[in-house]
């Protein structure tokens, strides 16, 4: 438990309150007469299913979303809803899991289209304040170069100093630990913690449980758009919380497929891969991937994972070596599931229906006019696969980052691949849907798939996978059979250590 929650006295009064806050889109009831208290100067962790309401209850709070019924307080005035410059006004800011940056400009030119509307930034005076936060704060940032250039820990770190910068009193953080590795994570957390020491309040939306734990003083739970538990995190644990957030439903899992390799899938000979920037980041990477098994890349970010699955899925060039799979017959066959769901999995301008028939639309079944009786029936099937809860002709966009990982996996699914390529599948998914799309991989490499997944959850990766892959510095540096692997040595390596003799 970290310091800051032990010395400070308990807030009094809140800063934020929330009384009977109602919204519904269309048949879909998500947040059903929610109330509860932001303490001043705390750490608020909102945890609950995909689904269950917190992304809604914080757009609300933020004004994206006019409630149908409800009010809410910041410092005891009435906030006026459905209004993001009240919001804002009022010392509301969201950092969302989809950043809300733009690429192409500086953090300099990103902060001053947040405080001034993209009015010309007064450098000098600026470069003062916003050092002074930095270091208060304990970032590490570059404003002067363009955001694309930032690694996506320091993304999130202008994501915050952009929000603190505009007078955010309320800082409300949606899965932010859904990026990070471990390390990164616990610098974001000091960042917390110095944030609300200062006397502002931080909202914790995460799925991640054991962690929230270790950063949040109070604890709300929603499950189906309502909030069922409100309580200190001192008092509770993981399983009771998880307890909170199912409610009496129960969820298996599949067991792990037994290790029978059957034929090559895969094949990966000596490849070499650059990122945006042109440096090798992928270094003689080989090894083969068969019928059957469930392959967990291991590694901490940055170490060449995702260029190395993006490579594999078609999304990059090698700088050298080469990729085969002998087992493929036609495109169909292979599916992809990237780590960013927006903009590379989902066209976030498409509707559901749309999104659910990419890559497929050319098909037999579907073609040569789009028949609208199989799109249709295609979606419903995509959108029932995992529990999707929207209409299919809403955009994506209003998805939340679970759902929008549903949307990918149901889709990429559909035909029964022989071989899956799975991009941190389970990245900021709840418990129950995490393990409902384990059990869906786990199934795929039972009935013949290869599935090459990469993750940075070793208990996840260990506890599905038949064999695993330590990736570090864009190098494989073991190769183990999943029974051979513990949490200990896959840690060693990870940060570049050996196996013990």
């Amino acid at each position: 438990m970290s310091a800051f929650k032990t010395e400070r006295a308990t807030p009094v009064h809140p800063l934020v309150r929330l009384r009977g806050v109602s919204k519904r889109f269309g048949d879909v009831l998500a947040n059903d007469g929610v109330s509860f208290d932001v303490p001043r100067g705390s750490v608020l962790a909102l945890v609950g299913e995909n689904g269950a309401g917190k992304s809604t209850t914080m757009n609300i709070l933020s004004g994206l979303y006019l409630p149908d019924a409800g009010q809410i307080e910041v410092d005891g005035q009435a906030l006026a809803l459905g209004s993001p410059k009240a919001s804002l006004a009022a010392g509301i800011g969201m950092v969302h899991q989809q950043f809300r940056l733009v690429e192409t400009l500086t953090g300099f030119e990103n902060i001053s289209l947040a405080i001034d509307r993209g009015r010309f930034l007064q450098r000098r005076s600026a470069d003062d304040a916003l050092r002074q936060q930095m270091h208060d704060l304990g970032f590490d940032l570059d404003l002067t170069v363009p955001v694309w250039q930032l690694s996506l820990a320091r993304r999130q770190q202008l994501e915050i100093l952009r929000v603190l910068s505009a007078g955010a009193r309320v800082l409300a953080l949606d899965e932010p630990t859904s990026v990070l590795s471990p390390i990164e994570t616990q610098g974001l957390f000091a960042i917390i913690e110095k944030i609300a020491a200062s006397g502002r309040s931080v909202v914790l939306i995460s799925h991640k449980l054991s962690e929230i734990l270790g950063v949040a003083r109070d604890i709300v739970v929603m499950r189906g758009g309502r909030v069922v538990h409100v309580g200190l995190a001192k008092d509770s644990d993981p399983d009771s919380l998880a307890r909170h957030i199912v409610g009496d439903r129960r969820f298996t899992t599949e067991a792990r497929p037994a290790t029978r390799r059957g034929d090559v899938v895969l094949t990966v000979d000596k490849l070499s891969v650059a990122d945006h920037r042109g440096a090798r980041v992928v270094r003689d990477v080989a090894f083969k991937a068969h019928r059957g098994e469930v392959v967990a890349m291991i590694g901490v970010t940055g170490n060449g994972q995702t260029e190395l699955m993006e490579t594999i899925g078609g999304l990059r060039k090698p700088l050298s070596g080469r990729i085969e799979s002998p087992q493929l017959n036609g495109r169909r066959h292979f599916a992809y599931i990237p780590a960013q769901h927006l903009g590379t999995g989902l066209a976030p301008g498409l509707t559901v229906r749309e999104n659910a028939l990419l890559g497929r639309q050319f098909l037999p079944a579907f073609g040569p006019w789009l028949r609208r009786r199989a799109v249709d029936a295609n979606a419903r099937e995509v959108i029932a696969r995992f529990g999707v809860k929207i209409a299919d002709n809403a955009p994506v966009r209003r998805l939340s980052g679970g759902n929008l990982q549903r949307i990918v996996l149901g889709r990429e699914l559909q035909d029964d691949p022989k071989l899956i390529i799975a991009d941190y599948p389970t990245r900021g998914l709840d418990v129950a849907s995490a393990a409902q799309i384990r059990s869906a991989l786990i199934a795929a490499a039972a009935a013949g798939a290869a599935v090459l997944m990469s993750s940075e959850e070793l208990e996840e990766s260990l506890s599905m996978a038949t064999r695993v892959l330590v990736m570090h510095s864009g190098a494989i540096v073991a190769d183990l059979p999943a029974e051979e692997a513990d949490l200990e040595t896959i840690g060693r390596l990870m940060i570049g250590g050996r196996e013990a003799a």
